[in-house]
């Protein structure tokens, strides 16, 4: 059974972590859709700055995956691979969990250098320690460590 939030519960938000010499991104959210999607634009803004992103493509994503843990892992795979291969930078996005199944829609551009300079390149998404869960407060929390 779901719990509904108080009105006025914290909005989503997505977070960067180190752990020893790792990188960890966290996306917080009232579901774990709104946590996937944290966590994905935590990604992204290891790369560049999603506010000097605009949306001028909208990207379909899908993935599956045996359970949620590993559905983020592959969910976050999936826009390195997006953001490597069409050298695309994203500014949101938007999930919708089906049980084992992701869609997803990454908005954003192509990479413009002026505006978007590279931070840091993140080579891939480990599967150490990918975890979805539900807090005290009955808020999402979706985090995954990455290759930086």
């Amino acid at each position: 059974m779901d719990v509904g939030l108080a009105p006025g519960a914290a909005a989503p938000r997505w977070e960067h972590l180190t752990r020893g010499t790792e990188r960890v991104v966290r996306g917080n959210g009232r579901s774990p859709e709104e946590a996937f999607e944290q966590a994905a634009v935590a990604l992204c803004a290891l790369v560049a700055d999603p506010a000097a992103v605009e949306v001028r493509e909208e990207i379909p994503v899908e993935c599956d995956a045996p359970d949620r843990e590993r559905l983020l892992a592959d969910w976050l795979r999936a826009v390195i691979q997006l953001m490597a291969a069409r050298d695309l930078r994203f500014r949101c996005f938007a999930v919708r969990l089906d049980g084992r199944h992701l869609f997803g829609l990454a908005f954003g551009e192509h990479v413009d250098r002026a505006r978007h300079p590279d931070a840091v390149d993140v080579r891939g998404v480990t599967l150490v320690g990918p975890s979805v869960r539900r807090t005290a407060d009955g808020r999402w929390t979706a985090e995954c460590e990455v290759e930086v």
